[in-house]
């Protein structure tokens, strides 16, 4: 994930530079797909190269983001649906941890604000689940940082909606579209 990114990144940068625009935006020219949560860290490790390496402010990064990246899921069954610990990223990958925390940090901000007083939603929509052990549950990562979500078929899609997703579907229903694989 993270050679890949760098040479997105590195492709951009020497692009912008020889175009002599500032105007050239890095989401015109990648469209990255994560199919299923096995590829998420690819949001963290955007974020990182940006913020870290290309010194983007973090509202520049977070919107050039959510911007390229989509989310296919490809199984409705919550074993799939990976949920990683919290401690282990915190000792493997320190930064993409602290980059996870503060997209879940902004993105609670955001859903109090549309449902204020609301606990259990804040709860339900968080990507960190604050149990005994916290997890970072990586498709509510990938939903976050994505610009659009669908399923493989139209009826998967549809339980996403209704089913799996429906806390995110009734704040961001224009997210969610269906792309039949």
């Amino acid at each position: 994930v993270s050679a890949t990114l760098q040479d997105i990144v590195r492709r951009f940068e020497v692009q912008k530079s020889r175009s002599g625009s500032l105007s050239v935006e890095l989401s015109d020219k990648a469209a990255i797909q994560l199919n299923d949560t096995h590829p998420s860290l690819a949001i963290p490790e955007l974020m990182r190269l940006l913020l870290d390496e290309v010194f983007f402010t973090w509202e520049s990064a977070w919107e050039t983001c959510a911007k390229c990246f989509a989310y296919t899921n490809h199984t409705i069954l919550p074993e799939a649906l990976e949920r990683w610990p919290m401690p282990l990223m915190q000792t493997v990958l320190p930064r993409h941890a602290q980059i996870i925390l503060e997209i879940n940090r902004r993105h609670l901000e955001h859903v109090a604000a549309l449902y204020p007083g609301d606990l259990n939603k804040l709860r339900v929509c968080s990507i960190i689940e604050e149990t005994a052990d916290k997890h970072i549950n990586m498709a509510h990562l990938c939903i976050v940082g994505s610009h659009a979500v669908n399923g493989v078929a139209k009826i998967h899609s549809q339980i996403l909606k209704d089913r799996v997703f429906q806390q995110f579907y009734d704040m961001w229903p224009n997210k969610f579209q269906n792309k039949t694989n």
